[in-house]
């Protein structure tokens, strides 16, 4: 069916999942697989932490999946109960039967999961792509979101050339020796391609999956006016994905409750590149009295 992400071949199937159930295998925390159908199809969900709390979803960048949780599941899962999520259109175990193809059905399609596995509110943390998601889920079904932090958004303009040579350029970092490695870190402001074990296999699927998840359409300042819920923005001082300063001052005008913080040293892949820093932003306001009561 037209519309439906899939694998460029059985083969690469094949090899994309040899590393992803591997790093599964190995997490750091014990996880729980979860498939919840839904009308767009069964999404697969990772499940770990405590079992009461404010539950915590952890949506991935354009392409990614659970994988990119790595340094956070675990961290966050102390404190609540943690659900990672495979989205349909990307790679992963989760299997999309019926296309998505705008924000109405993105926000369809988290709401029946949530209700797949019986959570009302939820508190939400998007990287890229998945902070589109999260404002998407905000805008649209405000009231099942307690509260939210958001990781260098993809959600005010669209890629341009620059943003896509620095993914060109870290996807070649992680291929290199580490003498040539680090210094292209540095100008790439993306420590995390000084670990590449711990990206790899989720990048693999940018060239072994054909995706098919909505393209992101830049939120308006009517739409961002519309978000109720507690939300905290962490942006990359030094993004290629949008200017961070300009969008934190736009996000004042429109958005004046928001907490918004440009982190120095950081581009776009802020998720991975602090995420001691990122953890403590997401359990300090998941913590916070606006977003607790009533949880």
């Amino acid at each position: 069916m037209k519309g439906l992400g899939r694998f460029r071949s059985d083969q690469a199937a094949q090899r994309y999942f040899a590393g992803y159930d591997a790093a599964i295998r190995d997490w750091p925390v014990p996880l729980e697989p979860l498939d919840v159908p839904t009308r767009y199809g069964t999404t697969r969900l990772y499940r770990t932490g405590p079992s009461e709390g404010l539950p915590v979803m952890f949506l991935p960048g354009m392409g990614g999946n659970s994988l990119g949780w790595i340094h956070a599941s675990g961290p966050v899962a102390a404190r609540h109960p943690v659900y990672l999520v495979d989205p349909l259109g990307t790679a992963g175990r989760s299997v999309q039967t019926a296309p998505l193809r705008d924000t109405e059905d993105l926000a369809e399609w988290i709401g029946q999961v949530l209700d797949g596995i019986g959570v009302p509110r939820v508190y939400l943390v998007g990287f890229s792509y998945g902070g589109y998601m999260s404002l998407v889920q905000a805008i649209h079904t405000p009231q099942r979101v307690a509260g939210m932090t958001l990781l260098d958004p993809a959600a005010f303009r669209v890629a341009g050339p620059t943003h896509l040579a620095w993914g060109v350029g870290c996807g070649i970092g992680l291929l290199l020796p580490p003498l040539l490695r680090r210094p292209l870190a540095r100008l790439l402001y993306s420590d995390s391609i000084n670990r590449p074990e711990d990206v790899r296999v989720a990048v693999s699927g940018t060239y072994l999956y054909q995706g098919a998840q909505p393209a992101m359409v830049p939120l308006t300042d009517a739409e961002l006016a519309k978000v109720t819920a507690p939300t905290r923005i962490l942006f990359g001082k030094h993004s290629t994905m949008q200017d961070s300063a300009a969008v934190k001052r736009r996000l004042s005008r429109v958005l004046p409750a928001a907490e918004v913080e440009l982190v120095p040293g950081t581009g776009h892949a802020i998720a991975l590149d602090v995420p001691d820093l990122v953890n403590s932003r997401i359990l300090e306001h998941a913590a916070s009295p606006l977003v607790t009561p009533g949880s």
